[in-house]
């Protein structure tokens, strides 16, 4: 007898559907939830803010800094908006930039003197694409043009994620990437020293599509080169893979892009800069850092406890 089982992440109506949000479908054999793997330690282990100096709020400021914030954030994508400066971020949406890369730093420094090969990775997920060129240019450095047409170098507010030295002059690889609509459709996804600097990877990379085969790898054959928008992708599937094009990136500042399937288990940190309608969207982005790193057992026969850091997703 032939029997099919769909695995699905989200067994259960939504929002709209007619039934009452979160019931589980009727011809579901078997349900295990996140928080029943959260409990049993498969999953990396969430830690979200349960408290502040704030009297009488009901939630801490950073669980739900959306709503604190979203009045003086951009409505618009950076298509449609007006030029907005990165150092003028709400003060609350820099305290917790700020709060979590000061985590963030312990963390790199100890992965650092545990001879990990890849860093780990703190993410940002933003609610447009004016937002998400903001705090990448706040993040990691950004050119301020003058009167004169003359740029001035500023250079990024957290310095573990800073794509400029000093005098403005881009690294040779990225220690943060921008991943959103208006980034892939730009033509300048990356810059012009990372192709020189990944020659190895980026030739791996054509390799493997190669092998693979389809339209893309009887182009590549005919000399077409592999253009920004696809090593960009790949740049963003590789993320925490030592020896690939994303395995020395340490944060990504998206717009809701690192969706189920992307599936980095370095993710340490994530920033939510956006509205979460509902529990399930929660869940989403809050995955998109609990795979774990390691699956060895300690002494005792069981894993030892990983964590994940979030901010501004009220879970």
């Amino acid at each position: 007898m032939t029997r099919t089982i769909d695995l699905s992440a989200t067994p259960f109506f939504l929002r709209g559907s007619g039934y009452a949000e979160g019931t589980l479908f009727p011809w579901t054999m078997s349900d295990f939830s996140l928080m029943d793997a959260i409990e049993c330690g498969i999953v990396k282990l969430p830690r979200v803010p349960v408290a502040d100096n704030i009297p009488g709020a009901e939630m801490p400021m950073f669980r739900n800094l959306w709503e604190h914030i979203r009045t003086k954030m951009p409505k618009k994508g950076r298509g449609k908006a007006d030029t907005l400066d990165p150092l003028s971020l709400p003060p609350q949406l820099q305290t917790a930039l700020e709060a979590l890369y000061g985590h963030y730093e312990k963390t790199y420094e100890m992965w650092d003197r545990a001879d990990i090969r890849v860093p780990p990775c703190f993410i940002v997920v933003c609610n447009n694409t004016s937002t998400s060129q903001l705090i990448y240019d706040y993040i990691s450095g950004f050119l301020r043009e003058n009167s004169d047409g003359s740029k001035t170098p500023i250079p990024g507010r957290l310095p573990l994620f800073r794509n400029f030295d000093e005098h403005g002059t881009p690294f040779p690889s990225p220690n943060t990437l921008l991943i959103d609509s208006e980034q892939l459709e730009s033509g300048e996804a990356l810059d012009s020293n990372f192709r020189a600097m990944a020659a190895d990877e980026i030739e791996r990379f054509r390799r493997e599509i190669v092998d693979r085969g389809g339209k893309l790898a009887n182009e590549l054959q005919q000399g077409k080169d592999l253009d920004d928008v696809t090593l960009l992708r790949e740049v963003m599937n590789t993320v925490g893979k030592h020896g690939q094009l994303g395995g020395s990136i340490r944060c990504v500042v998206s717009v809701l892009m690192l969706t189920e399937g992307w599936d980095a288990n370095t993710v340490t940190h994530v920033l939510g800069v956006r509205a979460f309608g509902t529990q399930l969207l929660c869940e989403q982005v809050i995955g998109r850092a609990l795979r774990r790193q390691s699956y060895d057992l300690n002494e005792e026969g069981l894993f030892n406890v990983e964590y994940a850091d979030v901010l501004g997703i009220p879970f």
